[in-house]
């Protein structure tokens, strides 16, 4: 349930390693900044090593990026086992790099920390994608990739459903609708893991699964099937009876095509006034878009 991670040391390369990094010079308010980088292929693996002679804080810093999956499986989206057991195969495989210095990644402070899971749909996972391009993610801006998938951006946290077949290029990949949630501030994972200083090792796999099911709960996926037009109409008008219903339908009718500002301004009502309708669908148990398949998308389950 893990894929890609930042993690930082209070240590540095000696001079004699840093002779095969990378210099660059950046300009900053304050002056120039020294960065060291090594990028480093295990088994066609990228390790992305980053060193900071000077922090913000003033002190030296080395971080490693990387994905775990790639490192561990040579790909991208097989699904990790435990924690402990992927920290000493990577550990392993670290300490026959070359130019870097002794590394024990349970010990590095998680600066990024990627959370996923592959849900199984088959055949279905374009369908998927373009139903959940339709909702919104409260708080957050929608990127479209056309043909890939969609994101649901913050300034420091991305939720993302993607087809992982065309994304790692992998045909075993076939029928991975990817769910994603990437974090790249320190403070939200501290937040996250509730640590001053979180490592690999106080990731829990029960509290990502929470908060993969917050992401499907904030989208009215949790628990929810993706309803046709058929069967969203039939709910609706069950649910609020046949002239609400038909009123209801209609919305999500306009949902799908336009946006709430647009929404708004054509029903000329208060955002609130149209939130407390559109609630209506929702608690009809059916999320604010629709699929084009004759039989509505089966709820997105994370199964541990």
């Amino acid at each position: 349930m893990l894929d890609t991670i930042r993690v930082k040391f209070p240590i540095y390369p000696s001079d004699e390693q840093l002779k095969r990094w990378t210099t660059r010079i950046t300009r900053t308010e304050t002056g120039e900044r020294k960065v060291f980088i090594y990028n480093p292929v295990v088994d066609e693996t990228t390790l992305r090593f980053t060193y900071y002679p000077v922090d913000y804080s003033g002190k030296p810093m080395l971080t490693l990026e990387c994905s775990l999956p790639k490192l561990i499986f040579e790909n991208n989206y097989q699904m990790l086992g435990s924690i402990d057991g992927t920290i000493k195969i990577a550990n392993i495989l670290l300490q026959d790099l070359p130019h870097v210095p002794n590394l024990d990644l349970a010990e590095g402070i998680l600066i990024r920390l990627d959370m996923c899971y592959n849900h199984q749909v088959g055949d279905a996972v374009d369908d998927y994608i373009r139903a959940i391009g339709n909702l919104d993610y409260p708080h957050r801006r929608t990127k479209h990739h056309r043909y890939e998938g969609v994101e649901f951006r913050a300034k420091h946290k991305t939720t993302k459903f993607y087809n992982k077949e065309h994304e790692s290029g992998y045909q075993e990949a076939h029928g991975i609708l990817r769910q994603e949630i990437t974090m790249i501030k320190g403070k939200d994972i501290q937040q996250f893991l509730h640590k001053p200083k979180p490592t690999l090792l106080d990731v829990d796999y029960e509290q990502v699964t929470e908060e993969l099911n917050s992401d499907l709960e904030k989208l009215g996926l949790l628990n929810h099937s993706i309803a046709n037009r058929d069967t969203a109409f039939k709910t609706l008008c069950e649910t609020h009876g046949d002239n609400a219903g038909i009123y209801y339908f209609g919305l999500l009718m306009s949902k799908m095509n336009k946006s709430r500002k647009q929404i708004k301004q054509s029903m000329k009502t208060h955002p609130r006034s149209l939130d407390r309708k559109l609630k209506k669908i929702v608690d009809a148990g059916i999320p604010l878009t629709l699929t084009e398949r004759e039989e509505p998308l089966p709820p997105l389950e994370i199964k541990r």
